[in-house]
């Protein structure tokens, strides 16, 4: 089979258009400054439980702040929570199975609440008296969180470490 010049030049317009799409990623960088991304715990809320259910439901808002030029988005965020220095569990908010057009964007110079309400403490004898005082005083605790949030922006992914402490 003899390959002429029309078919020679559609391979080579093939390839080139398949290394484009695979080195995309590569040629277009998008940096983005960890420092100017701040990540902070906002607000505590008690949403249901009781004694007798032995569980408490508790909603989390993390208030994300974005100071880069660029707009940036969040695939996925872990934390520890903490009460009163109390280890409450590991918790995680995700977007990974959302596109990136539908997660929670991050615009330049702005504050974005991100919201968790799938937090539930369960009873034990371990956590019994942090448990006990969450139902009955929940604005006299101390809370805590630290984790990873992954960042993203069209061509970029990064991680961010954060450590916060609700007042």
């Amino acid at each position: 089979m003899i390959i002429g010049p029309r078919r020679l030049a559609l391979i080579g317009a093939i390839a080139a258009v398949a290394l484009t799409i695979i080195l995309y990623p590569l040629i277009v960088y998008t940096p983005i400054d960890k420092d100017k991304l701040g990540i902070e715990l906002s607000k505590v809320e008690l949403l249901s439980g009781s004694q007798g259910e032995q569980s408490l439901n508790l909603q989390l808002t993390f208030n994300v702040t974005n100071t880069n030029d660029i707009t940036l988005t969040t695939s996925q965020i872990d934390y520890e929570l903490f009460a009163d220095g109390v280890d409450l569990g590991h918790y995680t908010i995700s977007y990974e199975d959302v596109p990136l057009n539908g997660r929670p964007a991050l615009f330049s110079g702005t504050h974005v609440p991100i919201r968790d309400t799938a937090v539930k403490i369960d009873y034990s004898d371990a956590n019994a008296q942090i448990f006990n005082k969450i139902l009955n005083n929940i604005s006299g605790i101390k809370w805590s969180a630290a984790g990873t949030a992954g960042i993203e922006s069209g061509t970029t992914q990064d991680t961010k470490d954060f450590s916060t402490t609700l007042p």
